[in-house]
């Protein structure tokens, strides 16, 4: 309540254009009783403070805590399981975890993973072991025992999540001498802490909002099923019953709804019409036909006989091509030949009217739903229904649909009178956040409509009053028909109109409808999401692997050339490979400066920029503090897509080596930056620019026997 309070002044603010900071004392949203002393309700008063943060700039508390480590040099170390529990992860011959291991000089990693950790398991686990190399570097240890270890928080994720982030951790750690310890078994373990000032160690990772944002990938919803939703809360929360009324509707309900207006009425409305079966006799011509396509057919009682169930509707249309063909025993192809050019009758089929008709209104469904109720549920009834009504109009066009959305509302209760249904229509709106409401009583009422109570209720709208709603107490004469003699208030609103208002637009077409009426565009976060590697590796492990090789590569990035170091040595295409990383120029460092640099997104247009915002001066503070930091760095991206090429290479029996080298890189395939084409469609229409490139110097080579 507390939130949709807040968030309620905070439309407010918006509307009005504001982009500060927005404060709000005292937001709770009870309503004391006039009669009731302040003191007894237990009600601080407080000031709250809602403001706007860009993605990179969230305060520290708002990051997620992802992952706890702690790191034990130990010499030597050594476990074995005990006991298992039901969370246990198999222990196979040869498989990667063990049942016992030891290490003479070993980083032991106690791990925990948190809750938080299962919307980004695959960023967890690369930043875990990117910290876990750092470590490893520095204790001069010559083994890795990676050891789960629940008791480092209260917080933890599911196991089956956890087992999830070990295995990609696992793989990210592969170039490592590697000793696992398993998931879910009591252990007992014997160490020797080595004592020197680094010897125990502790990590807490985290990962910004946005960066689990993109790795959860949520999709995006309609604002109008949104606003559907947060009709039915506000219902709901004001003691509403829901209902689903059917969209079909026999005529004779307007007629007596309507009276003689109904006619002006159907002509609004959608008739169903049904194709009526048809009466196919077989002639001599037609067997003549039927046995040039089926020379040997003999089964004319059954033709005749499944011609007769399908008049009588005793087979369904939809099944009675299969049935045809399997009855008659005959090929499908067979069939359709038949259905073409013995039986052409089933292509002439016309519709024939129905008196059913899609709903136009849901007045259409209260009535015969009030009289049904009527004596059987206590008073007072109270009812909502949020769904589709259907209208013939001329044309759609910016403020008309052929479909639109009604959250209608009928209550049925003695002694009912106007301003009751006024007190509950500003209620709800208010709860949208419309704190002005204008009702005008129409000049000329609907035939179901009291003509006294028959009310327009409008919002103010970029300067207009904008009708978004219905209301009024139905007509007497209309409630007797249906056998209702109590007074029953009604309003409905456009759920449309409303969600056009809420979001800015002017063009309702554009709001329900916006793949086929606007062209798609992107903000800067979900154009970020778009972006990543042009090419990876097919094989998960020798993925996860290029992560590290990019972390290996930057932390060597100053080495003097010429001077080679090794990046990965692991299973390349099937076979043993190696990747090696090298620069040719003397003295020169082993990595240039723009093959640190990172990928960020500013106002739709893409750059590749370093990590440090004081590297670059003022100029470009916006994009850092105002853009979204994708997290994709261009070290990464061309050892992914080395390692995919090497992997190709192996699977097809080329035989090595397989080296590249990389000198100004003057577009985003240089990088191996894949840009979608929805992306570059975006980026194109709107004239934005991608400048992703600079100088980087330095070669890859791949081995493999």
């Amino acid at each position: 309540s507390v939130f949709h309070s807040l968030r309620t002044h905070y439309i407010r603010a918006e509307r009005r254009g504001s982009r500060g900071p927005v404060r709000v004392c005292n937001p709770w949203p009870l309503r004391l009783p006039a009669r009731c002393p302040a003191r007894r309700f237990n009600i601080p008063r407080v000031q709250i403070t809602l403001k706007h943060y860009s993605a990179g700039d969230a305060p520290r508390f708002w990051r997620q805590r992802i992952m706890r480590l702690l790191f034990i040099h130990s010499k030597p170390f050594s476990f074995h399981v005990t006991e298992k529990t039901k969370y246990a992860e198999p222990i196979e011959d040869g498989g990667e975890v063990l049942e016992r291991g030891g290490a003479e000089n070993a980083l032991v990693v106690f791990c925990a993973a948190e809750a938080p950790d299962e919307e980004a398991p695959g960023r967890v686990a690369s930043t875990a072991a990117h910290e876990i190399k750092k470590a490893f570097e520095t204790v001069g240890a010559k083994t890795v025992v990676l050891y789960p270890y629940s008791h480092l928080s209260n917080n933890l994720c599911s196991p089956h999540a956890a087992i999830a982030i070990l295995k990609k951790l696992r793989a990210a750690l592969a170039p490592f001498d590697l000793i696992n310890a398993p998931f879910g078994w009591y252990k007992a373990f014997e160490m020797h802490g080595a004592g020197h000032p680094v010897s125990e160690l502790s990590r807490v990772i985290e990962i910004e909002p946005s960066e689990i944002a993109r790795a959860s990938a949520r999709g995006k919803e309609h604002p109008l099923c949104a606003l559907n939703q947060r009709f039915r809360e506000i219902f709901l929360d004001l003691g509403l019953d829901e209902v689903v009324n059917p969209a079909i509707v026999e005529d004779t309900h307007v007629y007596k709804q309507y009276g003689p207006e109904a006619p002006l009425i159907l002509d609004r409305v959608f008739y169903l019409a049904g194709l009526d079966r048809a009466d196919i006799g077989l002639s001599k011509s037609k067997e003549q036909k039927l046995l040039e396509i089926v020379p040997d057919f003999n089964r004319w009682e059954r033709l005749q006989s499944l011609m007769r169930d399908y008049k009588e509707a005793v087979i369904e249309a939809d099944d009675f091509f299969e049935q045809f063909a399997l009855q008659l025993m005959i090929t499908g192809e067979q069939a359709a030949e038949i259905f073409e050019k013995v039986f052409p009758e089933f292509k002439d089929l016309k519709p024939v009217p129905t008196n059913k008709t899609l709903r136009s209104h849901m007045t259409s469904n209260w009535f015969p739903v009030l009289g049904n109720v009527r004596g059987r549920l206590p008073l007072p009834v109270r009812l909502f229904s949020v769904g589709s009504r259907f209208r013939r109009e001329q044309r759609q066009d910016p403020t008309h649909l052929f479909e639109s959305t009604s959250a209608s509302v009928v209550v049925m209760d003695k002694g009912l009178i106007m301003d009751d249904g006024k007190k509950l229509t500003r209620q709800i709106l208010n709860k949208l956040g419309f704190d002005k409401t204008k009702f005008v009583k129409k000049k000329v009422a609907s035939r179901y409509y009291d003509p006294e109570t028959d009310t327009e209720v409008f919002i103010k709208y970029k300067g207009q009053d904008i009708e978004i709603g219905n209301l009024g107490f139905y007509a007497p004469a209309s409630c007797a028909r249906y056998g209702i003699d109590l007074p029953v208030f009604n309003i409905g609103f456009g759920v449309e109109r409303i969600a056009m208002m809420l979001s800015g637009g002017d063009d309702i077409r554009a709001l329900v409808y916006p793949l086929l009426y606007e062209a798609v565009n992107f903000d800067d976060k979900e154009l970020a999401g778009l972006l990543g590697p042009k090419e990876a590796p097919q094989d998960q492990a020798l993925a996860a692997a290029a992560k590290s090789m990019g972390e290996l590569a930057a932390a060597n990035s100053d080495a003097p050339g010429p001077a080679q170091v090794e990046l990965y040595s692991g299973p390349l295409g099937g076979k043993p490979g190696r990747i090696t990383i090298f620069n040719w120029d003397e003295g020169k460092p082993m990595l240039s400066h723009a093959a640190l640099n990172e990928v960020f997104v500013h106002q739709g247009n893409v750059y590749g920029l370093p990590r440090d915002a004081s590297a670059l001066g003022d100029k470009f503070r916006p994009i850092y503090d105002e853009g979204v930091n994708t997290g994709l760095r261009f070290i990464d991206l061309i050892a992914a897509g080395f390692a995919a090429r090497a992997e190709a290479h192996a699977l097809a029996g080329k035989t090595g080596p397989l080296e590249e080298r990389w000198k100004i890189a003057k577009h985003p395939a240089q990088v191996n930056l894949g840009i979608p084409d929805a992306a570059y469609d975006f980026i194109q229409r709107l004239h934005k620019t991608i400048k992703v490139g600079g100088p980087l110097f330095f070669g890859m080579r791949a081995e493999w026997d």
